[in-house]
């Protein structure tokens, strides 16, 4: 009686560690880059909603997590192999098949939206800059929907793989998915994502572009460079081809801003404020 209590211990423990390190690999290969679970919520959202979709994510995940470590158990108890090693070993397999399975999908999926952004600039680069920027706007308004406070904003996702603490970022660079890829795929966005969105396909047609944003209100926009003066480029809200000098006296709620902040591609940050009369 004690043997077979003794038995029961052991197997315990062999499961415990099974199940730890099954955790533990999911974790690294999915918590931190956030991949496969952004895009279950995505695909799942397709079909179910916003809060559906995040309710049906989570069970997903849960399941994930602790469907293969018993499955394991029973497996290795039917072929008499329940130690510690085998019960670590078939759990590190599936947790890297798991991992693995969702992360190609999901890059397969991004490889779409990064072909139909690269369909739009070889179509329309050569357009004149007026019909260019009209097209893009068009673009936009046709791959990626307003989510402006609404519960659809749980969809950006490219918020959470660009966050500091995930490694999102670069391992969609190692393939060559950039920000504006994920906004096209995920199809749902705010002024952030449209103005990552309109600077990409701006830069395609070899504009000279940046982002800026308010120093003390929650909005950011796309602007280019055409014929020596920066023009807004913000369908969704400030309108398009806005001088920026002018910005301050286009809304009366931009009266009480402070100043704006703008952002080059390549990541450095100016104060521009006076270019856009404050």
């Amino acid at each position: 009686m004690k043997t077979h209590k003794n038995k029961n211990i052991a197997l315990s423990k062999q499961v415990s560690y099974g199940i730890l390190v099954f955790i533990l690999v999911f974790f690294i290969f999915t918590m931190l880059a956030a991949l496969p679970w952004v895009f279950i919520l995505i695909e799942i959202g397709r079909f179910v909603g916003p809060y559906p979709s995040l309710i049906l994510t989570s069970l997903t995940m849960i399941g994930v997590l602790i469907c293969p470590p018993i499955v394991s158990k029973k497996m290795l108890a039917k072929l008499k192999k329940n130690t510690t090693k085998w019960i670590i070993t078939t759990n590190l397999i599936i947790a890297l098949i798991i991992a693995l399975l969702l992360f190609s999908l999901f890059i397969q999926r991004i490889s779409e939206a990064h072909q139909k952004i690269d369909t739009f600039a070889i179509q329309n680069n050569k357009l004149e800059f007026h019909k260019y920027v009209t097209a893009v706007c068009a673009f936009l308004d046709s791959n990626v929907k307003n989510a402006y406070k609404k519960p659809e904003a749980c969809f950006k996702i490219d918020t959470y793989i660009y966050s500091p603490i995930l490694l999102g970022k670069y391992v969609t660079q190692q393939f060559g998915i950039t920000r504006a890829d994920i906004i096209v795929y995920q199809g749902w966005g705010t002024c952030g994502q449209a103005a990552i969105l309109i600077e990409e396909l701006l830069a395609r047609a070899e504009y000279e572009t940046r982002q800026a944003s308010f120093k003390n209100i929650d909005h950011a926009w796309a602007e280019v460079k055409y014929n020596g003066t920066w023009l807004i480029i913000d369908p969704w809200y400030i309108g398009i081809l806005k001088e920026a000098q002018n910005l301050k006296n286009l809304r009366p709620e931009f009266q009480n801003a402070t100043g704006v902040i703008v952002q080059y591609p390549d990541g450095t940050t100016n104060d521009a404020s006076k270019e856009h009369g404050y």
